[in-house]
């Protein structure tokens, strides 16, 4: 298996392998943008989009990605992860090698507790809870 980032002159060709992954993880919790989004966002190039493939090519899982500067760390913040992208710890391993070639010393993201265990076994742990009121 392989996790490569899709340039954004080949988001469109591959969005209809990608998007029921992010389709059923966004329909587990209240975020803050649509699948519309999601894919304008990359195209926009604000956010990058990550596939892991199988050895015959199959894209099993996709994840996209924003990152944060602060004064202190560059953060590679996991805006959407769906299939398998964290189905093992070699496949998880080259998406953070990747997310390094791009700067980043720092993982984050929000999760259900269903990711939260998948990244469990893969040595990533929480770090907060974020909680919100809508007003």
């Amino acid at each position: 298996m392989d996790v490569y980032c899709v340039p954004v002159e080949a988001v469109e060709p591959i969005w209809v392998r990608v998007e029921p992954y992010f389709k059923r993880a966004l329909g587990k919790h209240d975020a803050e943008y649509s699948l519309e989004d999601i894919k304008q966002y990359v195209l926009d190039k604000k956010w990058k989009l990550f596939v892991s493939v199988n050895d015959d090519n199959t894209v099993n899982g996709a994840a996209v990605v924003s990152f944060l500067s602060y004064p202190k760390s560059y953060v590679a913040f996991v805006t959407c992860l769906g299939g398998r992208m964290l189905i093992n710890k070699e496949c998880f391993e080259k998406f953070v090698d990747l997310l390094r070639g791009y700067g980043a010393d720092r993982l984050q993201g929000y999760v259900t507790d269903s990711i939260e265990r998948l990244y469990k076994r893969i040595n990533v742990f929480r770090k907060s809870v974020m909680v919100e009121m809508k007003l």
